[in-house]
């Protein structure tokens, strides 16, 4: 059990017995009264979404999960198949499990996978990945700042600066989506 003061995003709580994903915290203090923790949670079984709010005095059940690497291996309809480096076990998960994380995999990306009681549960992609751009507008100048959609390797799209060209590897945080950096 911890604080509810404690929860950060990518936890994962049991509340009533029931897995859920904490995806966004804020800390709110009201001029009246005890501080609150409002939550987006998402049900892990049944993938909807949820807002709630703890007391900054309430205890809450965190989940202790069993982690692992995986490396990508390659995407068979809406199946994406996965290979533990170290048993070099092979397995899959499905589109829906992998929503958030669709736009950064490419082949033998590592992802870290978390399971709990042998069934999985929740991913964390690497802080950001370098991916091949293989279309966009031509090379220009223009104001400091200023953006353009380009598609890369694994037809995911991207905002990135106006110089980049099809050929470039660009850098993009998975937590925001943003370009970072030309690679």
């Amino acid at each position: 059990m911890i604080n509810a003061t404690q929860i950060r995003s990518g936890m994962i709580l049991r509340i009533e017995n029931v897995l859920y994903r904490v995806l966004k915290v804020q800390h709110i203090t009201p001029g009246k009264g005890n501080a609150q923790i409002q939550t987006d949670i998402r049900n892990l079984k049944t993938g909807i979404k949820h807002n709630m709010r703890f007391r900054s005095v309430e205890a809450v059940d965190e989940v202790e999960l069993e982690a692992s690497n995986i490396n990508f291996l390659y995407q068979e309809g809406d199946t994406f198949h996965f290979m533990d480096p170290n048993s070099y076990e092979q397995f899959e998960l499905s589109k829906s499990f992998l929503e958030d994380a669709l736009p950064y995999l490419k082949p033998e990306i590592q992802i870290m996978i978390l399971s709990f009681e042998g069934a999985y549960v929740s991913y964390t992609l690497p802080k950001r990945v370098n991916l091949t751009v293989v279309e966009c507008d031509p090379p220009s100048k223009g104001m400091a700042g200023a953006l353009k959609t380009a598609k890369v390797e694994n037809e995911a799209e991207f905002k990135v600066p106006l110089f980049i060209k099809p050929g470039d590897v660009v850098a993009i945080d998975t937590e925001t989506g943003e370009y970072l950096e030309k690679g």
